[in-house]
């Protein structure tokens, strides 16, 4: 199914290409990312990956396909992929819509079914999510002032919160958590191509961003190098090393690694994170 669905976004970006030169108010944008680390809203999601996208888009409507191929290892052997679909529609700095995100787990690609407690202790629902999400890019007004704000809320899929007795501890049932993560940043322009963004991502209650074991949490405070070169009208070339840290739950055991803890049972993620990447796209 994988290869189908990757074949199928290959085709349509070819398609596109042909299309769009002819096709006043149609745009288009193929390419893909090499990165060292998957690094994403303050997690790390996985070390070495190729993140191919194709968007196509007419009047402010946009469809997007974007993925993300790594090893589940560093043997190569296990490929863990993810293709996210977005649709979205833009007018005056503002972006609204709708991304859905699929892992290739052998279930539908769209399966929104809410899990019983017993089917969730067993593992028995899907992993595909769904999320709603809001932009404001004042860049688009004003060219002088590259300010990005947005908000980012799940809404379907596999996005669990534990719910308890009166006693605290025993698990009664599970519900929707509408895990939330909310943005800003800036883009300072640098001489010779260059440019530093620092953003600051939070999470306005319990969810997975903070692992669902916190209320309000700071998940992200990153800064962005990045250097872009552009080859006549239709070719662009990036390069950017990313350094990041989520202060969700951090202490001096998970700032640089992943451990167990025995006394507790909780699996504690690295929280400070660094990714160098490669970006060619043609539009």
């Amino acid at each position: 199914m994988r290869k189908r669905i990757f074949a199928a976004i290959a085709a349509i970006s070819i398609s596109c290409a042909g299309f769009a030169w002819d096709f006043p108010g149609f745009e288009w944008s193929v390419g893909a990312d090499i990165t060292s680390a998957y690094l994403w809203r303050g997690l790390n999601l996985g070390g070495l990956a190729i993140q191919p996208d194709v968007s196509i888009g007419y009047g402010g409507l946009k469809l997007d396909a974007w993925a993300n191929i790594s090893p589940k290892d560093y043997k190569f052997k296990e490929i863990a992929p993810e293709l996210d679909l977005t649709l979205s529609y833009s007018i005056v700095g503002l972006t609204v819509g709708v991304n859905h995100q699929y892992y290739f787990d052998k279930t539908k690609f769209f399966d929104w079914r809410m899990p019983t407690l017993e089917q969730y202790n067993n593992g028995d629902y899907a992993g595909n999510q769904t999320e709603v999400f809001a932009e404001f890019n004042l860049g688009d007004i004003l060219e002088d002032v590259p300010f990005h704000i947005g908000w980012y809320t799940y809404v379907a899929g596999d996005d669990y919160a534990e719910q308890y007795a009166e006693d605290g501890e025993t698990v009664i049932g599970i519900k929707r958590a509408y895990s939330s993560y909310f943005d800003v940043s800036y883009d300072f322009g640098l001489p010779l191509g260059f440019s530093i963004t620092p953003t600051v991502g939070m999470s306005p209650w319990k969810g997975m961003y903070n692992y669902y074991d916190e209320g309000f949490s700071v998940n992200n405070i990153s800064l962005k190098l990045n250097w872009e070169f552009e080859g006549g009208d239709h070719f662009a070339l990036d390069v950017y090393a990313i350094g990041a840290v989520n202060t969700a739950g951090i202490n001096k055991e998970n700032v640089w690694r992943n451990f167990y803890n025995t006394s507790t049972g909780d699996w504690n993620t690295q929280r400070l994170h660094f990714a160098i990447g490669l970006g060619v796209w043609f539009f």
